[in-house]
């Protein structure tokens, strides 16, 4: 289950939570797995190792964002917004792709 605080800070803004990434320690697991993250604007954001297993991202703008090693199994990818994001090395297991990307 997600973490309420990494959740209220990504809902504060890609600014603000990329800030809170760098000031944080680099190995502290970021949870947001099973989140409702429908149509959020996460353009150019941080969520490298991020855990998005169940999440649900559909309709969701994540423009240059960067999820290195980010866990996206069984997560919902309908209709996100995927240009130029960097998935590498990027659990895309079970994953849920319906519509353009």
């Amino acid at each position: 289950m997600a973490n309420e605080e990494h959740l209220r800070i990504l809902r504060s803004g890609v600014e603000k939570w990329n800030e809170w990434r760098k000031t944080e320690l680099r190995i502290l697991l970021i949870d947001l797995s099973r989140a409702e993250l429908r149509g959020a604007s996460l353009e150019g954001a941080n969520l490298n190792g991020a855990n998005l297993g169940g999440t649900i991202l559909s309709g969701a703008n994540l423009k240059e964002a960067h999820l290195v090693r980010a866990n996206l199994a069984g997560a919902d990818l309908s209709g996100t917004r995927l240009v130029g994001v960097n998935l590498s090395w990027a659990n895309l297991m079970g994953r849920i792709w319906r519509g353009p990307i």
